[in-house]
């Protein structure tokens, strides 16, 4: 069985992208295989460190709870959300169209970093580098 720094340092060796580009050069099939990887050279693995931790925002909730709380102005605000809608609908065919105003980014920014900074960090596992390794393939 391979040790925990091998099976480690072939998970890196081969880029996602080169894996799928070679799965597409397969057909199915069943195939007999016999190689060797010989791999070189040295590898760092930094410290565990921790994060803030990321999150991503359910719009469609925050927009209900915005809207079931909005009390006396429900229906204004239920008017504007269907009319903004429309709009960033209209242009572009709904891709994002820089339509977001500096001033919003400034709040809804702070409003989030307020949030985060509230939570636990998150673990994070110290990153592997095999960037100079030598890797040769013998079939």
């Amino acid at each position: 069985m391979a040790s925990d720094l091998s099976v480690t340092v072939l998970s890196k060796v081969i880029p996602a992208a080169a894996e799928k580009a070679a799965r597409e050069g397969l057909t199915a099939g069943t195939f007999d295989v016999d190689f060797t990887v010989h791999v070189k050279g040295p590898v760092t693995i930094r410290p565990d460190t921790d994060k803030t931790p990321t999150v991503s925002i359910p719009l469609k909730e925050v927009l209900a709870l915005f809207i079931q709380r909005s009390g006396a102005l429900r229906d204004a605000n239920i008017a504007l959300l269907s009319e903004c809608i429309g709009d960033a609908l209209a242009a572009k065919g709904g891709k994002a169209t820089g339509a977001l105003s500096g001033e919003f980014d400034a709040h809804f920014g702070k409003v989030v970093t307020a949030f985060l900074s509230t939570l636990p960090r998150t673990p994070v596992k110290g990153a592997v580098d095999c960037k100079a390794l030598e890797v040769t393939i013998t079939e």
